[in-house]
């Protein structure tokens, strides 16, 4: 078994400078309605956002409560190395990972020596995946839209 500190290929797509992954859990008899609580709690919203900015290179994410709640699907986008994006969870965001993860079977909590292995085994590669513009990282994009505002009010100002 290859261990979480070996240099190894990891699974999902590349396309471009973008990749995709996708983990599938198994969820705690009886868990599913702490699940979904925690996506609607006031002010949610917000720490998404700030969650999202946290990471750096994390186009997008899905969170899906499936086959009757009994499982749980985490599916994002995201620039850059498995690892360093891995990491990164656990760096900016544990709070929120191991809160919603606690709820599913044998999760050793995202700061544990184990969390690759652990995230690997629950990890599927798509079959398909497709970016609109795959060479276009979360970085890139935030400046184009801040020269992109930038620019209106420019032509406000002159109108």
């Amino acid at each position: 078994m290859t261990t979480n500190t070996e240099k190894q290929t990891r699974p999902g797509l590349r396309h471009g400078r973008t990749n995709e992954f996708t983990l599938f859990f198994d969820v705690k008899p009886g868990q599913s309605e702490k699940i979904r609580q925690i996506f609607q709690q006031p002010g949610f919203e917000d720490r998404r956002k700030e969650m999202s900015a946290r990471i750096g290179t994390l186009h997008d994410a899905r969170w899906v409560l499936f086959d009757n709640d009994t499982r749980l699907m985490f599916a994002t986008n995201f620039d850059g190395d498995w690892d360093a994006y891995i990491d990164d969870f656990a760096k900016y965001i544990p709070d929120i990972f191991d809160a919603i993860l606690q709820h599913t079977e044998n999760y050793p909590g995202i700061s544990a020596p184990d969390i690759k292995d652990h995230i690997v085994a629950h990890q599927a590669t798509a079959c398909s995946y497709f970016r609109t513009y795959p060479e276009a990282t979360v970085k890139d994009i935030g400046k184009a839209l801040r020269v992109q505002e930038k620019f209106q009010s420019l032509l406000d100002e002159a109108g």
